[in-house]
This record gives C-alpha cells, structure tokens and sequence, in this order.
C-alpha cells in the first residue's frame, strides 16, 4: 500500500520538479562546472525525490528538501570521487560579436571564474544566497551547519568576491561598474 501512496504522491508532485529543474541544475553547474556532471546530479536529485516524495511533510518546503537533496547528492559524488576532483574551465563560443553582449560576457565570465576560485564550502553558501535566493535559516538547513557558520562564511565569499572583481575593475573593462543583484 505504501508504494502505491508514494507512487501518487510522486506523480503529484512531478510537474513541481521539473519546474524547478532549471534553477537546480545552475546551482548544480555552479557547484562542478561540468554540464554533464551537473545533469546526473540534478537527475539523481528528481529520482531521489520522487523516489521519497510521501517523505515531504509540508509542500512550502519542497524548494529546501530539493536543493537538500541536491546538496547531498553533490556531497556523495565528492566523497566518492575524492576531493582532488579537476575542473576545467568552459568557454561559451555562441556568443554574437556584439559589443555590449561581448563586454557583458566578459563580466560573467569573469564573475563565474571568480566563483570557481572560491574554496567549496564558501562557494556552496554564495551560491545557494546569491543565485538560488535563500535565506541564512534555509541556507543553514541544507547545507547542515549552524547559521553563524553560514553567515560567516558567506561574508568571506562575498569578500573575497569583491577584492577578486576589483581586480577585474582595474583591467581594461574598468569602464565597466560592478553591482549586486538579488
């Protein structure tokens, strides 16, 4: 009886997974920088969820659970790879020659490059804060550390972010302002 009521609770909650697949998949992205990569931890993460989708008590959760899941899915793949895991660095070549899209493609090429350089678990929190748009409680819940440590961790990657794109300022596209989105 169990399989048949988590069968339907998973068929339920089907369409609200797949439509945020997108967001996980750039966190996930974000996280490996390996598109493939990113697209077995996001398939892991659905599967995982459909698979314990009567497990869901509150449904105004399911953002949280899934980036949890995704976290821990993430975290399963290092372990068993190891922590000497190389990345190598993508290049968009799609890109028009436009001038604007080719500047403002430098800026996100150097603010992902910039990411990329942060240590994991600082790279972890910015990411789910400042691309995801969590908050420090729900930042703290899936990465399972208390909210200082999030809080303190995000402002060293902030930091670190900002020396690194001053930086960047003082290159030839220092025409070029700097700002945060949320």
């Amino acid at each position: 009886m169990k399989v048949v009521k988590n069968f339907v609770v998973a068929m339920s909650m089907k369409s609200e997974f797949a439509a945020r697949r997108n967001k996980l998949y750039r966190i996930a992205y974000s996280w490996c920088h390996d598109p493939a990569l990113a697209d077995d931890l996001v398939q892991e993460t659905i599967f995982k969820a459909l698979k314990n989708a009567s497990n869901l008590r509150d449904a105004a959760t399911l953002d949280g659970w899934l980036y949890r899941i995704l976290y821990n899915c993430w975290h399963d793949y290092l372990r068993i790879k190891g922590r000497n895991v190389e990345f190598v660095e993508m290049h968009d070549e799609d890109q028009a020659d436009h001038s604007e899209n080719y500047q403002q493609s430098q800026i996100v090429k150097r603010v992902r490059a910039s990411v990329e350089q942060l240590p994991l678990p600082l790279r972890e929190v910015v990411t789910l804060a400042d691309f995801a748009g969590f908050s420090y409680a729900q930042i703290a819940e899936i990465t399972d550390v208390p909210i200082g440590t999030v809080m303190s961790r995000l402002f060293r990657a902030r930091k670190n972010l900002k020396n690194q794109l001053l930086e960047f300022g003082s290159d030839d596209l220092s025409e070029f302002k700097l700002r945060r989105v949320k």
